[in-house]
């Protein structure tokens, strides 16, 4: 749950203490607006005692008639009493006034302004010395000095509302100001929040306001920084995976091949041949292409390689893996399967044509090993082979390569070097 806006925050403050100020200043102003009620009471008997003629009647001091008539035509008089110096009452005009406790004697202390009722009429008493020592009290009608009281007291309510108004005006559109810089604020962060790092605060408004959009931006301008350097530090690691997967890759694809050639004559070996067989069976199963294997042996291979040596026996190796390589198409796969046995895959070739390349190959075979030099009276080993075809011999790998291997089998047995298909029947055993 929300609290309220910075804008109520800040009305309610000022108003709050502009309000506890105004409270200070009506008491002040009304204190004062008293004392100049009473400075004017005081004013005004000043001006009456003035007035005052004191006769002589029996040795006793009093008020002469045209006193008594100039206090009643002026200042809203309602009566005085009159005391000696010795505080000994001499008059009282009307007589009734000296029937009032406060006014029939001196008061404790003199000063101050008093509020008294005399015949019914609310009075003000203020006792004031007179010219030849004595004292008298003085009371006025109390309605005018109570209204004047009455209008400078409404006068300040007036100005601490006013007051309390204005500034609650000014906190209002201040708030506003405030509030709305605020939500600029806000509205940067959520745009850096989002990634609009170049999204910048505007240095307007109070000082607050501009050090906090300050410390803003150069947070901002930190996070693009560490941002650019983390880019550029990903940008170099990636340079660096990158170059180490393509040497990975080129490890790998070595190792494979390593793992998928025969290491004597750099033809592939029997795993690559299994694998690019099982691929090369799927694809004709799929469109119906035909396809062949070829498996060659060498003839008295095993007589050269014992009577002339090894060398010399692994020398008619890598002249024939080198004559069958440079013979077959591109698309063709020359494999060693082992010792002097060799597998030639054949796709996209009918039957007739993959016996041709058999017979092709058998010869350039021939020529090949006649050419690898060898001891007296050895004759150079010849080659036979045997074919099988898919799909007619054989649905899987192992049965093409079984009944390949059937049909060369068949071709040692019955007379060497010429190449013979497989047929129903055929067998190693």
């Amino acid at each position: 749950m929300s609290g309220p806006s910075l804008r109520v925050r800040t009305v309610v403050l000022v108003a709050a203490t502009t309000a506890t100020a105004c409270a200070a200043l009506i008491a002040t102003g009304y204190s004062l607006s008293t004392t100049e009620v009473e400075q004017a009471v005081r004013g005004r008997a000043r001006a009456i005692v003035d007035q005052i003629e004191l006769g002589d009647s029996d040795a006793s001091p009093f008020l002469t008639q045209e006193s008594v008539r100039r206090l009643h035509d002026s200042h809203a008089f309602v009566g005085a009493v009159v005391f000696s110096p010795d505080r000994e009452m001499l008059a009282a005009i009307p007589p009734s006034v000296s029937q009032s406790p406060l006014l029939a004697g001196y008061p404790m202390p003199e000063t101050g302004l008093h509020r008294v009722e005399v015949d019914g009429v609310p009075s003000v008493a203020v006792f004031v010395p007179l010219d030849d020592g004595g004292r008298a009290w003085l009371v006025f009608d109390r309605s005018p000095y109570a209204t004047a009281h009455r209008q400078l007291r409404t006068l300040w309510i007036v100005i601490g509302v006013g007051a309390v108004l204005l500034a609650s005006l000014v906190a209002f559109a201040v708030g506003g100001g405030a509030t709305r810089r605020m939500r600029e604020l806000e509205s940067i962060v959520d745009r850096l929040g989002e990634g609009e790092l170049e999204a910048r605060v505007k240095p307007t408004g109070p000082s607050d306001v501009r050090r906090l959009g300050d410390a803003i931006n150069r947070m901002a301008t930190k996070v693009g920084q560490r941002i650019q350097r983390l880019d550029q530090e990903r940008s170099a690691l990636e340079q660096q995976v990158t170059g180490r997967t393509r040497e990975l890759e080129q490890a790998n694809r070595l190792l494979m091949d390593i793992a998928n050639r025969d290491a004597l004559t750099g033809l592939a070996n029997r795993r690559r041949l299994e694998m690019e067989l099982e691929r090369n069976i799927s694809f004709s199963k799929r469109t119906g292409q035909p396809l062949a294997v070829i498996m060659m042996d060498l003839d008295k291979f095993k007589i050269c390689n014992d009577t002339a040596g090894h060398l010399v026996g692994d020398n008619i190796l890598r002249a024939v893996a080198s004559t069958l390589r440079s013979r077959v198409r591109v698309t063709d796969l020359v494999v060693r399967w082992g010792g002097d046995e060799f597998c030639i895959l054949v796709p996209a070739t009918q039957p007739q044509g993959a016996i041709a390349a058999a017979e092709s190959l058998v010869d350039a075979v021939r020529e090949a090993t006649a050419a690898v030099p060898l001891p007296e009276g050895l004759e150079p080993p010849t080659a036979s082979a045997g074919v099988a075809c898919f799909p007619e011999d054989g649905e899987d790998p192992h049965t093409l390569i079984l009944n390949a291997d059937a049909a060369l089998y068949r071709v040692k047995a019955t007379g060497r070097g010429r190449v013979l298909r497989y047929e129903p029947g055929f067998s190693k055993d």
